[in-house]
């Protein structure tokens, strides 16, 4: 565990960086008074402005990949990784996790994904992490490890934890380990964008969708409706024109 140290804000807190499970475990059991839970920081104020807390915990040091089952197409991971690294790294297999939220880019992490309940425009195909994520880890107020799911796609375990996580902004519990459901990374993929107003966007979305294009991705921006087509790179070209 990294050692605990004092932050300059405006609210002075003692944070903590674990790097393994059983140290996230034993700082909560060990923390009597209020805790904030912190990932990258890209969505910090997404709850509102923060309460005074005892002890902040960190958790981008409690990062990488635990197991990876490339046949299985599923990942185990701890909740500190940021999404993009994990997709560079799963991207080597020709996999990847199917969001494409704003905040990847800014090395957003998987556990702060998941507990602000954020999505992306693939959202239309794919669903948000809610939809991917097949097992959890969860660390209770009283350092009580809980898990839930597993390794297989068709996992009907217990309660569903993943779910109840799911936009909770770190309220209820730490999420420590996840396991995500992967998909393949598309051979081509092209975006469209048809100019029109928000009213004619509509219109035009369902017409898309009713269509054979098959998008993967359907989003409003800066006046126009944009369309992304993914597949066969032999394919593409006749599906935009």
């Amino acid at each position: 565990m990294r050692p605990a140290r004092r932050v300059e804000s405006s609210i002075p807190t003692t944070v903590i960086s674990p790097t393994a499970l059983a140290q996230a475990c034993a700082a909560l059991a060990d923390t009597a008074g209020s805790v904030q839970i912190r990932g990258a920081g890209t969505a910090a104020d997404w709850a509102g402005r923060p309460e005074p807390a005892d002890l902040t915990l960190d958790t981008t040091a409690l990062s990488g990949v635990i197991t990876h089952n490339p046949g299985d197409m599923t990942v185990a991971v701890r909740a500190g990784t940021p999404l993009c690294a994990l997709n560079a790294e799963l991207a080597t297999h020709g996999q990847r996790v199917a969001l494409d939220a704003a905040r990847v880019s800014l090395g957003a992490t998987v556990g702060g994904l998941i507990a602000t309940a954020d999505s992306g425009p693939s959202a239309l195909v794919h669903g948000s992490l809610r939809d991917l994520v097949i097992g959890t880890t969860v660390v209770l107020a009283d350092g009580t490890p809980a898990r839930n799911g597993g390794h297989v796609i068709k996992n009907v375990a217990g309660y569903d934890l993943a779910k109840l996580m799911h936009g909770c902004h770190g309220t209820l519990a730490l999420i420590a380990e996840v396991v995500l459901r992967l998909h393949p990374v598309a051979a081509a993929s092209t975006t469209l964008r048809l100019p029109a107003s928000l009213a004619d966007s509509v219109i035009a979305a369902r017409s898309v969708l009713a269509s054979r294009l098959e998008p993967t991705a359907l989003e409003w921006c800066d006046g126009g409706l944009l369309v992304r087509l993914t597949g066969n790179a032999c394919a593409l070209p006749p599906r935009s024109d």
